[in-house]
């Protein structure tokens, strides 16, 4: 018998074509779908991109779930706010002090990094009002956590009611990983001269944290 081009005999007289594989072997793995045949061939095991922005420019990594064997992204960012406001209108006026600098008056919150994954990147908001009341030649500081922010002083010949300070501070602070932490705000007062006295004191506290890189 006379073979054809790309076929060889067997010893029965068979031919076979050594170059054809009648069928691909079954290929599976996690994250993967399809069994690696042309009817079923092996795609990622995937869902729909959920957002407006475009994949290639945002996307981060891809994982395997062995559970499932889903691909899987990095998890999804969160954020979280906690804040706190308090005026006191003093019945009795209070001196002010005639130190440089001391405190009068705290507040404190309980901020969380609601993210169990990644570092928190937080952002600070500190304010306090202080309303002063100062005679002729008399003098008034008002300050945030050790920082002096403003000093008040009357050089006429009558009385300034309900003069307004009103200072405010931004600071970053960082949480670990599923963290809460307590944050405290010190109101502070000083450098008080000739009678000089605090009638209000409004106080006000805010934090917000976004969950931000692993580093």
């Amino acid at each position: 018998m006379t073979a054809g081009p790309g076929t060889q005999v067997d010893g029965n007289g068979s031919t076979s074509n050594p170059y054809v594989i009648s069928a691909k072997p079954p290929v599976t793995g996690c994250g993967l779908t399809g069994d690696g045949t042309d009817s079923a061939p092996l795609a990622a095991h995937v869902g729909t991109w959920p957002y407006a922005c475009d994949l290639d420019a945002t996307a981060g990594g891809v994982y395997c779930d062995p559970a499932t064997g889903e691909l899987r992204t990095d998890p999804p960012y969160w954020a979280d706010f906690q804040g706190d406001q308090l005026t006191t209108a003093l019945s009795t006026p209070r001196p002010v002090p005639a130190a440089a600098s001391e405190v009068i008056d705290t507040i404190s919150i309980d901020i969380t990094n609601p993210d169990p994954c990644r570092r928190g990147l937080g952002l600070l908001f500190r304010e306090v009002d202080l309303d002063f009341v100062l005679p002729p030649g008399s003098g008034a500081m008002a300050g945030i956590d050790g920082d002096d922010m403003n000093y008040l002083a009357n050089q006429g010949n009558a009385t300034i009611f309900a003069t307004h300070s009103q200072d405010n501070k931004i600071t970053a602070f960082t949480l670990n990983p599923g963290e809460t932490r307590t944050i405290t705000m010190n109101v502070e007062a000083g450098r008080g001269s000739g009678g000089a006295t605090i009638t209000r004191i409004q106080k006000s506290l805010r934090a917000w944290v976004w969950s931000n890189q692993f580093s």
